[in-house]
């Protein structure tokens, strides 16, 4: 073998090399990307002003008024379902964060959901199709799972949990103003 032969092999040897690099690097790159991703998503679900969208969703779905309420969370996982759809999230984190939310609002919503569906095809499609996915995924990782078949029971429950949000919160509010108050008076 001559001296070239073994430099053209080390210089495709090194440009493999590189590429197995660069591709390991996009990878974690796009790992990070989706962690942070979902931690935002996470902290928006989070923030007080949308548990009390939660909470009158929540309201509206348990007692079948004013149910167009419950159409910002719907949006929420819309997002969330386009996100999963073009990959910028994966299946298994959305599940890990919010499959209980999944599963609860469009098992209490999938009446209003599939009466909108029937004016508006495309109406909440990528959270359908997200909650199909992180069904499969409860169903795979929890076969006995108590969500993959919710009672009427359990979903009022859950429901009067997300309800509890706003009132907790006003509880929280009330509870540090009172304490602010009774400070400033010492």
């Amino acid at each position: 073998m001559s001296w070239e032969s073994l430099e053209a092999i080390a210089a495709v040897v090194a440009a493999l090399a590189a590429v197995i690099a660069i591709w390991l690097q996009n990878k974690s790159f796009k790992a990070n990307l989706t962690a942070d991703l979902a931690m935002k998503l996470d902290d928006r679900f989070t923030l007080p002003e949308f548990m009390e969208i939660r909470s009158r969703a929540a309201r509206a779905l348990q007692y079948h008024i004013n149910e167009e309420d419950a159409e910002d969370v719907f949006d929420f996982f819309e997002t969330v379902g386009l996100f999963t759809r073009r990959k910028a999230l994966d299946a298994e984190i959305v599940h890990s964060f919010f499959f209980h939310w999944i599963n609860l609002y469009w098992t209490a919503g999938k009446d209003h959901i599939s009466k909108k569906q029937r004016q508006t095809h495309l109406a909440w499609r990528d959270f359908g199709d997200l909650y199909l996915k992180v069904l499969k995924i409860e169903k795979k990782e929890d076969p006995s799972s108590e969500d993959l078949a919710l009672t009427a029971e359990k979903l009022a429950r859950y429901l009067e949990d997300e309800i509890a949000l706003c009132q907790t919160r006003m509880l929280t509010a009330v509870t540090r103003s009172d304490s602010q108050t009774s400070e400033g008076q010492q």
